[in-house]
């Protein structure tokens, strides 16, 4: 299928499949990376925004804090690739449909599925929130729902500061309609207007003013379920002092609501709900394409500013891509993909554009034991980082963390870290690792267990065996072979070799035992004190059965992890 991307430049290294969408921001591509054969979703921006240097400086910085955003709860962005001809976001390509679609096709969903979808929204913002991104304009074609029914959130950054307002006029909190900058309290805000019309089928505001709606009308609590009525008020308050303090507080209002009214399976059977809805909104005609709001000053039509996806009706587009009203506003979307070819071989950058670290096979010899002397000495320096793990694959791999650690001398690096994995442990919960004791919080109370007891400590463990730097040392200590370009070294070391190694060596083995390979693959990037920067390592083939372990590090420096009282 032919078809034209933006002044008819690609980005290097990867074969472009067919269109999925464009808008004022750009133009969306499915694409595979050459090398690795994995699908990627790539943004080509239009020439008006890369024309404008300040939007362009601004998407730079935030692309680099974004890159290093990994969470289950959010689409992950790969690389933002510039180059004379032409600018390009590199994007997880994820399989399923965005909550627009669902919308239009399904109407509303029910409470327990508008209290799964508003908890992996949630989820997805405090995540992107302790990383100091707020998302700035949330609505429904930012969230997707995979086969599995979870909400994972996209489009960060779409919107110029600013403009939020209009590029989501329904879900816009009233400070952003007097020019206030987008914050925590806007993301709950949008967050709640959009579990409003999970509920009822429609926005909590709609009329020709939307400016004035969103600063005096009443909050239409009365709309939703009795149980829900105080979650809508909290974050639809007009004042954003007086809706929740974070993303977390929020989170455990919506649990403590959803068991009282629904009981303790609240969250299973919404998620089932979530999927259903998904699968059959999935069959239907994409939704036609909003009209743009036509209207200017305080008097706003309301238009959410968004291009679905074109394309043959495939139920793999989807609605994910999102237009910019203005010129200053951003890239944006990430494609609702199979997560199975999202999890493979991140995309291999071109060498002189990227500005995110991505794993390469450069050639080039480099000795494994200097270079794990150099991160021993950096880290001693800076003994601890903040993270984010991500392990994928089979057999019952998938697990995700994120928080930060501190190196001790003579013992094992301390934790703390909200974690999530599968079966049992599906659902997020605090940690801290610290020695040979793992601290859950229950409430508001923490427990003790030994490391490696069976579910929440078993996994918190795995997280400090696969995410540590004696990780990155053991595999490099261990490596028979090891390449550089770029700051990006790759290589591979025989499981006979690391298992023998105490703590990392163990996961590494596991890993081996499931997929029945004799070889992990690895690659690593530094920064320019010889830190890690991210961590990539596979047991098992491209694809196939195999198991990924992905590990981003930031904020180098002394961290103080504290046991729990």
């Amino acid at each position: 299928m032919a078809f034209t991307v933006v002044d008819g430049w690609t980005v290097p290294g990867f074969t472009h499949e067919r269109e999925l969408g464009d808008g004022a921001a750009g133009r969306v591509v499915l694409a595979v990376d050459d090398m690795t054969s994995t699908k990627v979703a790539i943004k080509y921006l239009a020439g008006a925004l890369r024309a404008d240097e300040a939007f362009m400086a601004r998407f730079r910085a935030s692309a680099r804090t974004l890159s290093q955003l990994e969470d289950p709860n959010v689409a992950d962005l790969y690389d933002f690739v510039e180059a004379p001809e032409g600018a390009a976001v590199v994007m997880q390509y994820v399989d399923g449909v965005a909550l627009r679609r669902v919308l239009a096709a399904q109407g509303p969903t029910g409470p327990l599925a508008a209290l799964s979808m508003l908890g992996g929204t949630l989820l997805g913002l405090a995540a992107a929130h302790a990383l100091d991104v707020v998302h700035g304009a949330v609505r429904p074609s930012a969230v997707l729902v995979d086969g599995e029914g979870n909400a994972r959130l996209t489009d960060f950054a779409t919107a110029a500061p600013g403009t939020e307002a209009q590029l989501a006029p329904a879900y816009a909190a009233p400070e952003l309609w007097d020019g206030a900058p987008a914050t925590v309290a806007t993301d709950l805000y949008a967050a709640t207007a959009i579990f409003f019309e999970c509920l009822t089928g429609h926005p909590p505001y709609a009329g020709r003013n939307m400016a004035r709606l969103h600063r005096e009308a009443p909050v239409p609590a009365e709309e939703v379920p009795g149980p829900l009525r105080e979650l809508i008020g909290q974050g639809l308050a007009k004042d954003p002092e007086t809706r929740p303090k974070s993303a977390a507080d929020y989170l455990g209002a919506l649990e403590e609501a959803a068991v009282s009214a629904y009981g303790p399976s609240w969250e299973a059977q919404g998620r089932g709900r979530l999927t259903e809805l998904a699968a059959q909104a999935a069959l239907q005609p994409e939704p036609p394409k909003p009209k743009p709001s036509r209207s200017s000053g305080r008097n706003q039509v309301i238009a959410t500013g968004q291009a679905p996806a074109r394309g043959s009706g495939n139920r793999r587009i989807t609605a994910a891509i999102a237009a910019v009203v203005a010129a200053g506003a951003v890239v944006g979307g990430v494609v609702f993909v199979k997560s199975g070819d999202g999890d493979a071989t991140p995309p291999t950058p071109s060498p002189a554009q990227s500005s995110t670290p991505q794993p390469s096979v450069p050639p080039g010899g480099v000795a494994p034991a200097e270079l794990s002397a150099r991160i021993v000495q950096a880290a001693d320096q800076a003994p601890g980082a903040r993270f984010s793990y991500r392990r994928t694959g089979c057999c019952g791999a998938p697990s995700a963390a994120q928080g930060t650690f501190g190196l001790v001398k003579g013992a094992e690096p301390a934790y703390s870290m909200t974690l999530s994995g599968s079966g049992k442990t599906r659902k997020r919960a605090p940690a801290v690792v610290i020695g040979d004791r793992v601290y859950l919080r229950a409430g508001k109370k923490w427990r003790p267990s030994p490391a490696g007891a069976r579910g929440y400590p078993a996994l918190a463990e795995q997280v400090r065996r696969g995410s540590s730097v004696s990780a990155v040392t053991t595999l490099l200590n261990a490596a028979t072979a090891l390449t550089e370009s770029g700051g990006v070294y790759r290589g591979e070391a025989p499981v006979a070799a690391l298992a023998r190694t105490p703590g990392s060596g163990t996961l590494y083995a596991e890993m081996a035992r499931a997929t029945g390979v004799q070889q992990i693959s690895f690659a690593l990037k530094l920064d320019g004190s010889s830190r890690p920067v991210k961590l990539w390592l596979r047991a098992g083939p491209a694809k196939g059965r195999n198991q990924i372990i992905t590990t981003s590090y930031s904020a180098w420096g002394r961290k103080a992890i504290k046991t729990p009282r």
